[in-house]
């Protein structure tokens, strides 16, 4: 018994000797290796920004790290120095790069979120009022040939929420609103994938073209909003990548399929 207790804890130590010569394996106690003692060397000066010029952005990150641990570590004036020094350094080039993105966007406005995205008062207001229109003018275009549909259950506690917030659509958009109790008409559950409620679907009369707009309870401008996009997607308008994509918005640096 001794004797295979001896074999078994060399057989061990031959195994984790053999896994300790093997330079690709992981050093440490998981791995029945012990830890080389490494020195730690002290920092000295950075370098000059020639040399840190030639170096790559995340090569600086690094120096600017152990420079920073550096300076906790030996709380001198001088490591405390050298630390904002190289913190100067790129701060310098994160302000040049800033400033060069400025010049850059002036001068290729297709690149330019601001033309999309204004952050001033009265261009967020224009854009929201574009934003707007377009999505009350296709709705009242298509209106008369798509429908909502609710999918619903009496004992369903977010319906009702869900059903006023279809109403006050229907009121400001004249769409036809249809509601399917599944408990009623379980075949709808096949039909439309889900048997989740309250879930509210477009669909387009006389065709099998339909698609979920809301899951659960949504807001009026949301529902809104899901529909606008829901239509152009169904009869090919976007593409699901362009999903969010308005009319107006085609082509623009808003536009995934932009070339």
């Amino acid at each position: 018994m001794i004797l295979l207790v001896w074999i078994v804890l060399w057989a061990v130590g031959v195994n984790s000797s053999e896994r300790c010569t093997q330079a690709s394996q992981k050093k440490g106690y998981w791995w029945g290796c012990e830890l080389e003692e490494q020195d730690d060397q002290a920092l000295g000066p950075p370098p000059e920004e020639k040399a840190l010029l030639a170096m790559l952005p995340a090569q600086v990150e690094q120096l600017v790290h152990d420079y920073r641990e550096n300076a906790l570590l030996e709380a001198t004036e001088e490591a405390v120095l050298w630390y904002y020094q190289l913190q100067d350094f790129a701060r310098r080039r994160s302000v040049e790069f800033m400033n060069l993105t400025e010049v850059v966007m002036l001068k290729n406005p297709d690149l330019n979120m601001q033309t999309q995205y204004p952050v001033n008062r009265l261009g967020m207001a224009s854009r929201n009022e574009q934003r707007s229109t377009s999505i009350t003018s296709r709705l009242a275009a298509e209106r008369n040939r798509a429908a909502l549909v609710l999918l619903m259950r009496a004992s369903c506690p977010y319906c009702e929420p869900q059903r006023a917030a279809l109403r006050h659509f229907q009121d400001r958009h004249g769409w036809e609103v249809v509601e399917i109790d599944l408990d009623k008409r379980p075949s709808a559950i096949t039909r439309f994938g889900t048997d989740f409620t309250p879930t509210t679907l477009v669909i387009f009369r006389g065709s099998d073209l339909w698609m979920p707009v809301a899951v659960g309870v949504e807001s009026v401008p949301r529902i809104e909003e899901s529909v606008y996009r829901a239509v152009r997607l169904i009869l090919g308008e976007t593409s699901p990548g362009q999903f969010t994509l308005h009319e107006y918005q085609a082509g623009t640096v808003l536009d995934p399929n932009r070339r």
